[in-house]
C-alpha cells in the first residue's frame, strides 16, 4: 500500500500527480492534511513544486483543453473524499488517450469529475443569487456564507467586477477564510477575532453600519409585500434556496 500525502492545495495535488508519473508509481491514496490514512501504509511525503505543477497542469491543458482543466479543478474545490485519486486517474486516462475524454462517461473517474463539476457549478451559482452584504461601520459591505463546497475563488471575479468601487468582505464561515476588496486589489484573509456571529454571520451590535438596520427592515418589508400567502410552497422554496443558506438572509430574519 503506498500513500501519498499533499499540503491540501491545487498545486500540491499536481505535484503529486507529477511524482506519481516521474517515480512511476500508482498511489493507492493521496491525502489531504487532516484525511484518515491508509493502515500500514508507505507514506510518499509531496513537496509542493510550482514548476512542477505548471508542467502537469500545462499537459493537462494541451491534451484536453481549457475545458478539461476547468472540469478537473471544479471537481477539486468540491473536496469529495475520493477526488484526488479520481482527478489522478482521470489525468492518466488522458494522457494515455492523448485526447480530450470529457465525454468518456463510461470511465468511473470521468463520470466522477464530470459529476463533482456539475455539483460545484451549482452551488457557485446559487452563491451569486443568494449572497446578502450588510455594511460595517467603518463602510466595508460583509457577506458571510457557508457554502456546500470550496465556491469562493469561483464567485470572487464577479463581485470584484459588479461592486468595483466598494469596498468588500466575502468570507467563507465554514472554512474560515475570504477574500477582501479595497476597490484597487483583492487579498485573502482570515479573520482571527470575529466581530460576527459564528451562527448567522450577522455583524455583532456596534459593529455594523447605523443605517443599517434600516435597510434590513426596508427589505423584509419588500420581501414580505411581493409574496403570495395562497401561493406559498415550501418545499419548492427549499428546492430554489437550499436551507443552509437561510440563516444568511436578511429575508429570513424575520
Amino acid at each position: 500500500m503506498l500513500e501519498y500525502q499533499y499540503d491540501g492545495t491545487f498545486p500540491g495535488l499536481l505535484t503529486a500527480i507529477f511524482d506519481a508519473f516521474n517515480r512511476k508509481e500508482q498511489p493507492d491514496a493521496i491525502l489531504r492534511p487532516g484525511a484518515q490514512g491508509l493502515l500500514f501504509a508507505s507514506v510518499y511525503a509531496v513537496e509542493t513544486s510550482e514548476e512542477k505543477a505548471d508542467r502537469v497542469w500545462a499537459g493537462i491543458k494541451r491534451v484536453g483543453g481549457n475545458t478539461t482543466c476547468e472540469h478537473l479543478y471544479h471537481a477539486f474545490l468540491s473536496l469529495d473524499e475520493q477526488v484526488e485519486m479520481a482527478i489522478f486517474s482521470y489525468s492518466k486516462h488522458l494522457f494515455a488517450c492523448n485526447a480530450p475524454v470529457m465525454t468518456d462517461l463510461a470511465h468511473p473517474d470521468v463520470l466522477k469529475v464530470h459529476k463533482l463539476d456539475r455539483m460545484v457549478l451549482r452551488e457557485a451559482h446559487r452563491v451569486l443569487m443568494f449572497l446578502r452584504f450588510e455594511q460595517a461601520a467603518d463602510g466595508t459591505y460583509f457577506a458571510p456564507f457557508a457554502p456546500q463546497y470550496d465556491v469562493i475563488p469561483l464567485v470572487i471575479g464577479h463581485f470584484k467586477s459588479r461592486f468595483a468601487d466598494q469596498s468588500w468582505i466575502i468570507y467563507d464561515t465554514k472554512r474560515g477564510y475570504g477574500f477582501y476588496f479595497n476597490t484597487q486589489t483583492i487579498e485573502q484573509i482570515t479573520i482571527e477575532n470575529p466581530t460576527f456571529g459564528s451562527a448567522t454571520g450577522k455583524l455583532r451590535q456596534g459593529t455594523e453600519h447605523p443605517d443599517e438596520d434600516k435597510w434590513h427592515e426596508l427589505w423584509r418589508s419588500y420581501f414580505k409585500h411581493i409574496s403570495i400567502a395562497e401561493r406559498k410552497n415550501l418545499t419548492l422554496q427549499r428546492n430554489f434556496m437550499p436551507k443552509r443558506f437561510w440563516k444568511y438572509l436578511t429575508e429570513k430574519r424575520l
